[in-house]
Formats: structure tokens, C-alpha cells, sequence
């Protein structure tokens, strides 16, 4: 039995739970975001004389970067004289802030920024996502994930293969398949259907499911084609997570070889939310790009009898 085989028999009839959704950086940023607004024009020494917290961590607290003690939250309630709402809310947020991801158990496998990215991906209303070479993470099958892996620096042992397998399946579970799953929209090169990878089974299951995965209904699949030409989006594969919540910032994650880049300037945010709509203006539409996909996986050759 091969390695890919080995390592989906490994998930095969297991239940895989399906976690809770935001963690705890979406609450830590909006704690941040009213924590500045309450300070106004006052400086963080203003502020750290009056509570005895030090500017450092408030201004980690401002940034969504610190972890919210209870004792400090009581200060800073205290010293902006809030009201009860007010102050409810700010507690709300810094329970959460201080609550454990359920990706946090993975945390010996997940390659930089991949944390982070699913952290903001958990809270998001609106996902999209534009990918030049691969199958996004949460479109993708087992057999799809396992070669991939295979390939990546980042998976050194079929133990992290399997446990990077399932935070994806976990992924999927949430944001794919769940009642109050996000509005999902990807923009997929004619490239990342045509590239091949294991068996010809291999690939006309993995078609197989972006077909079926371009039905739901809180997903919108579109496929950019070749006659399309040149193009914004050559450069690579991008993710524009956007948030129903006034309060939280959208942000871009850009993904390298050296893991995940975070933009949060509004600037940068709606400049890829431009280059986003210009490929999606050159990709066909829905029905063309399912009939694409299925042509494509018609004209794979099926395995040979017996070829495992």
C-alpha cells in the first residue's frame, strides 16, 4: 500500500468532529479596534500611568496581538468610566480573545502563517480566492491533498501528512459544508484543472468534486480559460477574506513558499479586490465552467484495470 493510500486508510471511518467556528484573534481585533477608539487623543502613557498597564501591552492590546487579562480589561473599564453594555462587550471579547482554537492542537504541523490564516479565515462572511497552479485547500479531495503533500517541504512524515489532512477536513466541515457555511468564491486558472497528479482516477474524482462542489449553494466556481490571455492575477494565488462585522478589518492572505502574507491596509485590500474582479471578468461563467470541468475529466483516460 502506497503512502497516499496508507494515509487516507488512516482517516477512513473516523468521525471527525466538527469544530466551533471563530478563534479567538477575530475577538482580540475587535477588542483592539474599540480599546483605540475609547482612548481618543489620550496617549498610551496617559493611559498606562492611570492603569498601571504598560504601554508595551497596551499596545499590543490595541493591535490584537495580546492576550486579554481579566484584570486588565477591569482597569481599563474602570479608567474610561464605561457603561454596562459597553463594558459586556469588552469582557465578551476578551473571553473569547482567550479561548484555544481547536486548530491549536495541530500547531507541530501547520507551517507558518497557516494558523494565522485559518484563525481569520474562521470568522469571515465572504471568502474568495483566485488560484493560478493547485486546487484551494477546501476544494480539494484526500487523494488530491495527500500527493500534494507528498511534494511540499513543509509535510516531513506521514504522520503530519495525516494531521495536516485533517485540519483540512475540518476546514471543509465549516466552511464548505456547514449550515451557516461563508459565501465562498473561487476563480480557478484552466491550469490547476489540467495539471496532472497521480492516477487519471486520481484526477477525474478530484473533477468529479469541483463539479459537485460548484452547486452548492453558498459557492461560486468560476474557471478563467487559456483564451483568456494574460491577466492581473499571473502573479498568483491570493485569498480576500471579508467579515459581515463593521468592526473587523477585511484582509488578503498572499501565499509564498515562505508561508502566508497578511494585508490589512484598506489600500491594499481593495486594490486585490480590483485585481480579484478584473480576472473575474475574463473567466466564464458558471454553467461554462462546469462544462469545461466535465469535458476535461471526460477526456481523462481512466486507469487501467487493476492499476491501483
Amino acid at each position: 500500500m502506497g503512502a497516499a493510500a496508507r494515509t487516507i486508510a488512516l482517516l477512513a471511518g473516523r468521525e471527525v468532529c466538527v469544530p466551533s467556528s471563530e478563534g479567538p484573534l477575530l475577538h482580540r481585533r475587535r477588542l483592539g479596534a474599540e480599546l483605540r477608539r475609547l482612548r481618543g487623543e489620550r496617549t498610551l502613557e496617559e493611559v498606562a500611568e492611570a492603569t498601571l498597564i504598560s504601554t508595551s501591552k497596551l499596545s499590543r492590546l490595541e493591535n490584537g496581538q495580546g492576550v486579554p487579562q481579566p484584570r486588565d480589561i477591569r482597569d481599563l473599564v474602570n479608567f474610561y468610566e464605561l457603561d454596562v453594555p459597553t463594558a459586556d462587550r469588552l469582557r465578551r471579547w476578551a473571553s473569547a480573545g482567550r479561548s484555544q482554537a481547536w486548530w491549536r492542537e495541530y500547531s507541530d504541523v501547520l507551517f507558518e502563517g497557516l494558523a494565522t490564516y485559518v484563525d481569520y479565515e474562521s470568522g469571515a462572511s465572504t471568502i474568495r480566492s483566485y488560484a493560478a497552479a493547485i486546487v484551494p485547500p477546501l476544494l480539494q479531495t484526500d487523494t488530491y491533498a495527500v500527493e500534494l503533500y507528498k511534494v511540499l517541504p513543509t509535510i516531513k512524515s506521514e504522520e503530519s501528512a495525516r494531521r495536516v489532512l485533517e485540519v483540512r477536513a475540518r476546514r471543509q466541515q465549516v466552511l464548505v459544508e456547514s449550515d451557516d457555511a461563508p459565501q465562498l468564491i473561487f476563480v480557478l486558472d484552466e491550469a490547476v484543472l489540467r495539471r496532472p497528479f497521480g492516477s487519471p482516477d486520481d484526477v477525474r474524482e478530484q473533477l468529479d468534486h469541483l463539479h459537485a462542489v460548484s452547486r452548492q449553494r453558498n459557492v461560486s466556481l468560476r474557471v478563467l480559460p487559456f483564451g483568456a490571455g494574460l491577466h492581473a492575477g499571473l502573479l498568483g494565488l491570493f485569498t480576500i477574506l471579508q467579515y459581515a462585522d463593521d468592526r473587523d478589518r477585511d484582509v488578503v492572505a498572499v501565499e509564498s513558499h515562505t508561508g502566508e502574507r497578511f494585508l490589512e491596509q484598506p489600500s491594499n485590500v481593495l486594490e486585490y479586490i480590483r485585481i480579484f474582479d478584473a480576472i473575474t471578468r475574463k473567466t466564464l461563467d458558471h454553467d461554462e465552467s462546469r462544462a469545461l470541468i466535465k469535458e476535461i475529466r471526460d477526456r481523462t483516460t481512466r486507469s487501467p484495470e487493476g492499476t491501483p
